[in-house]
C-alpha cells in the first residue's frame, strides 16, 4: 500500500460522451466550475458526501483546478483477508486550459505525492496501523476539444480494502481528505 506515480499513454478526451437527451448525467461532461449547483445531484455524489466535498473543493471559484470526471464503487476483494474493496477516481486539470502542459501537471503530481505521503504517514502513526489504501497519481495526455489543443490531466485513483464496508469507507475517506488537503496546500484558497 502507498502512493504510486504513473503516466498514461491513452488520450483522455474532453468533453466526452454524447449529450444525453433523456436527462441522464452518467455519460456527459459537466463543467462543475461554472455549474457547482450540479454537484449534489451527480450520481457519484448521491449518498457519497466525501465525493461531494472533494468536487466542491476542487471546483470552488478560488481553486485553480476543475474536475473532468469522478466515480467510486465497491467491489469484491482479492482475498478472504480483504473481502471488500472501494475503488474511486477523480480526474482534474487546471481550469485555465493552456496551463495543462505536462511540466505543470508533473509539478502538481510531485507536490501531491510529497504532501499525501506525509499525511498518510501521520494518519498511520495516529491510528497505530497502516491503512489498507493505495493511491495512484496518473498524468494522462488529454485532448481539450473545445479549445482544439492537446494537454495533460491528472487522475487520482484510490483503492481501499478491508473486512467490512464501513471500515473500508473510513479508510477511503482518509484518502479523500488527504487529496483535499494536498490540493489546498498546493493552491491555498482564500475567500
Amino acid at each position: 500500500m502507498g502512493i504510486v506515480l504513473s503516466e498514461g499513454t491513452k488520450y483522455f478526451h474532453l468533453p466526452y460522451g454524447p449529450a444525453i437527451t433523456d436527462g441522464s448525467l452518467e455519460a456527459r461532461f459537466i463543467d462543475l466550475k461554472t455549474h457547482p449547483e450540479m454537484i449534489p445531484v451527480l450520481p457519484p455524489c448521491i449518498g457519497w458526501p466525501e465525493t461531494q466535498e472533494l468536487l466542491v473543493q476542487i471546483n470552488t471559484p478560488q481553486s485553480p483546478f476543475m474536475t473532468v470526471a469522478a466515480d467510486q464503487s465497491y467491489a469484491k476483494g482479492p482475498d478472504p483477508d480483504r473481502p471488500v474493496i472501494l475503488v474511486s477516481f477523480v480526474s482534474l486539470c487546471f481550469a485555465e486550459i493552456p496551463l495543462n502542459a505536462k511540466e505543470f501537471l508533473s509539478d502538481l503530481v510531485t507536490f501531491l505525492h510529497q504532501q499525501m505521503a506525509a499525511l498518510l504517514q501521520d494518519v498511520n502513526a495516529m491510528l497505530g496501523q497502516t491503512l489498507d489504501l493505495e493511491i495512484i497519481l496518473e498524468i494522462q495526455p488529454t485532448f481539450f476539444h473545445h479549445y482544439g489543443i492537446e494537454g495533460w490531466s491528472l487522475t487520482v485513483m484510490m483503492i481501499a480494502s478491508g473486512q467490512e464496508h464501513h471500515a473500508v469507507r473510513g479508510t477511503w475517506g482518509y484518502g479523500i481528505q488527504m487529496l483535499i488537503d494536498g490540493l489546498n496546500a498546493y493552491a491555498p484558497q482564500h475567500g
